[in-house]
């Protein structure tokens, strides 16, 4: 009668040997909320600060160099920070390979040269599907919307926004306190921080109906103070919807 034997020390250790991407190593404050569904790859590290919430499916990808998360950002779904590594092309055969000359390494990933770093500054939020490319820096309490593109090496300015859809190209830099908009590249707007009085033809319209004028606007400053204490609470409520539905960890 035939038997089974069990599979040799060599084949238990060759079949066991992990063949996926590399695992960035993370370290993340004690209060930050991470998605147990979102993936770190690369072989760099990556660093998340105090409060700060990542979202399930967000990707990290650490292997061109350090990704930095500074305190209190939201990193939303499905949104990249960094790049996958890219399979080199395969190169067409005549119907055989050599044994020495390997047809295809896409399980190989394609390293820089010279490391880059990725840096998000404090209270930054950056939307759903948004891509953040190796070597870019963002300010901090900037907003990069839903779709947007910053490339490599780019720079955005501290309290600046980034519209949804929006790309902004490699090493190019977006001033603070400006809001980019429309189809690439975009149209920029400086955002005001000071008080805003009235338009002209307002308080003439005032005068004539013998209405009291407007008052000025609020200033700037003020309304961004006001999104950032409402981007609090919005980090608050993020950590508890997260961690209970067993969809996240507190680090």
């Amino acid at each position: 009668m035939a038997t089974l034997k069990p599979p040799s020390a060599g084949h238990r250790t060759s079949s066991s040997t992990p063949t996926g991407p590399p695992k960035a190593p993370v370290k993340a404050d004690a209060t930050a909320t991470i998605a147990d569904t979102a993936v770190f790859q690369g072989t760099h590290p990556v660093s998340i600060g105090a409060g700060t919430v990542i979202h399930p499916r967000a990707r990290f990808y650490a292997y061109e160099g350090p990704i930095s998360i500074g305190d209190g950002c939201i990193i939303s779904e499905k949104a990249a920070i960094g790049a996958a590594p890219t399979p080199p092309a395969s190169k067409p055969t005549s119907g055989f390979s050599s044994p020495s000359s390997p047809t295809s390494t896409s399980d190989q990933p394609q390293l820089s040269s010279s490391e880059i770093s990725t840096r998000i500054s404090y209270f930054v939020i950056i939307g759903p599907l948004a891509t953040i490319h190796p070597g870019a820096h963002i300010h901090s309490s900037a907003i990069i919307e839903t779709l947007a593109a910053i490339h490599r090496r780019a720079e955005i300015g501290a309290h600046t926004k980034i519209a949804a859809g929006c790309e902004i190209a490699d090493g190019a830099s977006v001033p603070e306190w400006v809001v980019v908009w429309g189809s690439a590249p975009g149209q920029r707007r400086k955002r005001t921080r000071e008080a805003k009085m009235p338009p002209q033809a307002v308080v003439a319209a005032a005068y004539v109906a013998q209405d009291a004028v407007p008052e000025p606007a609020p200033q700037g400053k003020m309304i961004e103070d006001a999104r950032l204490m409402v981007l609090q609470k919005e980090r608050e409520v993020l950590s508890r919807m997260i961690v209970p539905a067993g969809g996240g960890r507190k680090r």
